[in-house]
Protein backbone atom coordinates (compact mmCIF):
# COMPACT_ATOMS: atom_id res chain seq x y z
CA UNK A 1 0.00 0.00 0.00
CA UNK A 2 1.17 3.71 -0.91
CA UNK A 3 0.62 6.43 1.38
CA UNK A 4 -0.79 9.17 0.18
CA UNK A 5 1.07 12.29 2.21
CA UNK A 6 -0.94 15.53 1.71
CA UNK A 7 1.08 17.76 0.59
CA UNK A 8 2.11 20.04 3.71
CA UNK A 9 0.43 23.81 3.36
CA UNK A 10 3.62 25.63 3.51
CA UNK A 11 2.92 28.95 5.64
CA UNK A 12 4.33 32.06 3.91
CA UNK A 13 4.68 34.19 6.38
CA UNK A 14 7.54 33.50 8.69
CA UNK A 15 7.55 31.83 12.41
CA UNK A 16 8.25 35.03 13.92
CA UNK A 17 5.34 37.01 12.17
CA UNK A 18 3.09 33.81 13.87
CA UNK A 19 4.40 34.50 17.12
CA UNK A 20 4.17 38.24 16.97
CA UNK A 21 0.71 37.80 16.23
CA UNK A 22 -0.37 35.43 19.00
CA UNK A 23 1.61 37.80 21.43
CA UNK A 24 -0.73 40.29 20.48
CA UNK A 25 -3.88 38.40 20.52
CA UNK A 26 -3.14 37.08 24.13
CA UNK A 27 -2.32 40.71 24.57
CA UNK A 28 -5.61 41.93 23.86
CA UNK A 29 -7.08 39.24 25.41
CA UNK A 30 -5.72 39.77 28.75
CA UNK A 31 -6.74 44.04 27.68
CA UNK A 32 -10.04 43.20 27.80
CA UNK A 33 -10.34 40.46 30.75
CA UNK A 34 -8.57 43.20 32.95
CA UNK A 35 -11.10 45.35 35.14
CA UNK A 36 -11.34 49.04 34.17
CA UNK A 37 -11.29 50.71 37.84
CA UNK A 38 -10.28 53.68 38.64
CA UNK A 39 -7.24 55.14 40.81
CA UNK A 40 -7.19 56.33 43.47
CA UNK A 41 -5.89 59.66 42.30
CA UNK A 42 -8.55 60.10 39.87
CA UNK A 43 -11.81 59.37 42.07
CA UNK A 44 -9.42 62.13 44.31
CA UNK A 45 -10.15 64.37 41.13
CA UNK A 46 -13.89 63.48 41.00
CA UNK A 47 -14.06 64.20 44.65
CA UNK A 48 -12.09 67.44 44.42
CA UNK A 49 -14.35 68.68 41.34
CA UNK A 50 -17.67 67.49 42.94
CA UNK A 51 -17.05 70.04 46.11
CA UNK A 52 -15.97 72.49 43.79
CA UNK A 53 -19.40 73.20 42.13
CA UNK A 54 -21.21 72.20 45.53
CA UNK A 55 -18.70 74.98 47.11
CA UNK A 56 -20.17 77.31 43.53
CA UNK A 57 -23.41 76.38 43.00
CA UNK A 58 -24.77 75.90 47.34
CA UNK A 59 -24.29 79.77 47.43
CA UNK A 60 -26.17 80.38 44.55
CA UNK A 61 -29.46 78.60 45.54
CA UNK A 62 -29.10 79.62 49.22
CA UNK A 63 -29.06 83.39 48.05
CA UNK A 64 -31.85 82.30 45.41
CA UNK A 65 -34.30 80.83 48.07
CA UNK A 66 -33.53 83.99 50.29
CA UNK A 67 -34.21 86.52 48.11
CA UNK A 68 -37.32 84.62 47.07
CA UNK A 69 -39.30 84.64 50.55
CA UNK A 70 -37.41 88.17 51.02
CA UNK A 71 -39.79 89.10 48.18
CA UNK A 72 -42.59 86.91 49.54
CA UNK A 73 -42.21 88.96 52.93
CA UNK A 74 -41.95 92.34 50.72
CA UNK A 75 -45.22 91.16 48.89
CA UNK A 76 -47.68 90.61 51.46
CA UNK A 77 -46.54 93.50 53.36
CA UNK A 78 -47.23 95.80 50.36
CA UNK A 79 -50.77 94.24 50.22
CA UNK A 80 -51.38 95.03 53.96
CA UNK A 81 -49.87 98.90 53.18
CA UNK A 82 -52.72 99.16 50.53
CA UNK A 83 -55.36 97.67 52.39
CA UNK A 84 -54.35 99.93 54.98
CA UNK A 85 -54.59 102.55 53.05
CA UNK A 86 -57.81 101.66 51.80
CA UNK A 87 -59.29 101.27 54.95
CA UNK A 88 -57.55 104.97 56.05
CA UNK A 89 -59.45 106.69 53.37
CA UNK A 90 -62.82 104.38 54.36
CA UNK A 91 -62.46 105.51 57.64
CA UNK A 92 -62.14 109.21 56.74
CA UNK A 93 -64.79 109.60 54.78
CA UNK A 94 -67.03 107.75 57.66
CA UNK A 95 -65.30 110.15 60.05
CA UNK A 96 -66.54 113.16 57.68
CA UNK A 97 -70.31 111.56 57.34
CA UNK A 98 -70.34 111.51 61.02
CA UNK A 99 -68.86 114.94 61.39
CA UNK A 100 -71.45 116.22 59.08
CA UNK A 101 -74.22 114.27 61.16
CA UNK A 102 -73.26 115.79 64.30
CA UNK A 103 -73.42 119.36 62.75
CA UNK A 104 -76.54 119.19 61.37
CA UNK A 105 -77.99 117.90 64.52
CA UNK A 106 -76.16 120.60 67.02
CA UNK A 107 -77.51 122.80 64.01
CA UNK A 108 -80.99 121.62 64.44
CA UNK A 109 -81.04 121.40 68.27
CA UNK A 110 -79.95 124.54 67.94
CA UNK A 111 -82.68 125.82 65.93
CA UNK A 112 -85.51 124.15 68.18
CA UNK A 113 -84.03 125.46 71.52
CA UNK A 114 -84.42 128.94 69.69
CA UNK A 115 -87.85 128.48 68.55
CA UNK A 116 -88.61 127.48 72.03
CA UNK A 117 -86.52 130.59 73.97
CA UNK A 118 -88.48 132.46 71.24
CA UNK A 119 -91.83 131.45 71.63
CA UNK A 120 -91.98 132.08 75.42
Amino acid sequence: MQETKEPEVQNSEPLDLKSDKELLLEEYEKEQKRANNITFRELLKIYLFVLIALLIILPKIYISNHIYYLSKDINSMYHEYTALKEEKVSLLRELENLRYKVNIADEIQEADSFDENQSY
